[in-house]
């Protein structure tokens, strides 16, 4: 019975772990996507196009894009693997507390 209890409890462990990172591997990769416009436009000759009308936008362009983007859930708790982390840090340290408690 406590070989079932633990299995089920690993199962459920693993598929919420899975469903988080679900969510946060590709809001961190959207993340990282979002900086990299502003580098490449950087990178790009912008300031020698023959169009000195694009120069402006351009640089706004670059400008908005150097904040970055955080995705939020419920608007409280930014969604990356930095949350995954800690999330599964502290999961796995209430498990070992609870199982720790049990055996005293």
């Amino acid at each position: 019975r406590t070989y079932q209890t633990k299995i089920r409890h690993i199962f459920i462990f693993v598929t919420l772990a899975f469903q988080l990172g679900f969510y946060c591997i590709p809001a961190n990769y959207v993340t990282d996507e979002a900086l990299s416009v502003s580098y490449a436009i950087y990178s790009s000759k912008w300031y020698s196009h023959h169009f000195p009308s694009l120069n402006v936008p351009l640089l706004l362009m670059m400008q908005n894009a150097q904040h970055g983007i955080t995705i939020r859930a419920g608007g409280l708790v930014a969604i990356n693997t930095e949350t995954f982390v800690n999330v599964l840090k502290v999961g796995w340290s209430a498990c070992s507390i609870a199982r720790g408690l049990r055996q005293n």
